[in-house]
């Protein structure tokens, strides 16, 4: 399963604007099994991943961001799943505080090795959603 999110700015386009151009975030969300992550996940056999959450620079820091998480969840639950996950870079506070203010929390990091080949660390971080007995009854 695979999902786009758009988040678009408020109110009508001007004549001179094309549809496009009201986009002001998106977000990507699969389904995903990578052993790698369920590892740290307990009774399942897949999850919820979140990936590519971007937010125009002039659009941050104006809930964008956490009306897109919101709507991750809101599918994420419509899928039935009961983890969402998504890697963070270590060093972006900005984007691990979001994360963090929507309730997932960090479970593992990267080695410190990838430094050496001149990548940036990453953590992953996780969110346990809510399990409904009929959840449970249909797994």
């Amino acid at each position: 399963m695979y999902a786009c999110l758009v988040a678009e700015e408020a109110g009508e386009p001007s004549q001179s604007q094309a549809p496009f151009e009201k986009i002001i975030g998106v977000v990507d969300c699969t389904v995903q099994d990578e052993g790698d992550i369920l590892r740290n996940l307990q009774g399942v056999q897949e999850y919820f991943y979140v990936s590519g959450i971007a937010v125009l620079p002039s659009f941050r820091r104006r809930k964008v961001g956490t009306a897109l998480l919101k709507a991750c969840e809101v599918l994420a639950l419509e899928w039935r799943q009961r983890f969402m996950a998504l890697r963070a870079y270590e060093d972006d506070s900005s984007a691990r505080g979001l994360y963090a203010k929507a309730g997932y929390r960090v479970v593992s990091r990267d080695p410190e090795w990838v430094t050496w080949v001149g990548r940036r660390r990453r953590v992953l971080m996780v969110k346990d959603l809510p399990v409904h007995d009929a959840q449970i009854q249909q797994q």
